[in-house]
């Protein structure tokens, strides 16, 4: 099954590939709870949250990022 779905994958143009990795991606997103997130993704939260723990001027405020960024 795999190979075949494979063989079907390529031979689909650029834009109906974009169209199903959103697909699945949706679908991925819409479970969230079931996809882990990594140890070493953890990590560097964890040191972000303690870095702007311990100097809160660094780092940008959701209000400020979002009228910058958005």
């Amino acid at each position: 099954m795999e190979d075949t779905l494979t063989k079907q994958i390529e031979k689909l143009n650029k834009s109906e590939k974009l169209l199903l990795v959103e697909a699945l991606w949706d679908s991925i997103a819409s479970e969230p709870e079931d996809v882990p997130l990594p140890e070493h993704h953890k990590s560097v939260l964890d040191e972000r949250l303690k870095t702007l723990d311990e100097d809160t001027e660094k780092g940008t405020s959701w209000d400020e990022f979002r009228k910058n960024y958005l």
